[in-house]
């Protein structure tokens, strides 16, 4: 019987560190790590560059769309590779309106492997962030953890209650 619990708590124990440690992001490719203007930023006036830089360098074929705040793409953004620092890719834009404008990127890794991805930024108006659509992670991992430590508490006091009834 012992042994069951032990196995038991040893098991839960190692769920939940499982579940609290376990959840690491592991980078296979380029991944974006700065932009300007920033994700979520309100400049004053029309950018004459957007700026992204990658944790890696970035190949030939990586590019940058503009879009409007109605979503249409915006004509004459030119991208390339930054000779001089090869994980920034640099798109000339246009002058653009008051208004929030949304970014797509696509970024081709040295092995070939294409990422993507999107952000926004306002011209001269406030950045509104949308509302989120889901809970961040992280509440149903303290609900995990919550929940395994009542069970090991539980299996404890029923463990503990057991031996003190035997030493009678």
């Amino acid at each position: 019987m012992f042994y069951l619990v032990r196995c038991t708590l040893l098991l839960l124990l190692l769920f939940g560190l499982f579940v609290i440690g376990g959840t690491g992001v592991v980078y296979a490719h380029a991944e974006l790590v700065g932009a300007e203007p920033a994700p979520g930023t309100a400049v004053t006036g029309s950018p004459e560059e957007i700026r992204l830089t990658f944790s890696e360098p970035v190949a030939a074929g990586s590019r940058v769309a503009l879009f409007t705040p109605d979503f249409q793409s915006i004509a004459g953004v030119e991208s390339h590779v930054e000779a001089q620092a090869p994980e920034q890719l640099v798109a000339t834009v246009p002058g653009l309106e008051p208004g929030v404008y949304t970014v797509q990127w696509t970024a081709v890794s040295a092995d070939g492997h294409e990422i993507s991805g999107s952000y926004a930024f306002s011209v001269g108006v406030p950045f509104a962030e949308p509302g989120r659509l889901t809970e961040p992670l992280g509440w149903w991992q303290l609900l995990l953890l919550a929940a395994s430590v009542l069970i090991f508490v539980m299996f404890f006091w029923q463990y503990r209650r057991r031996s003190l009834r035997h030493l009678r």
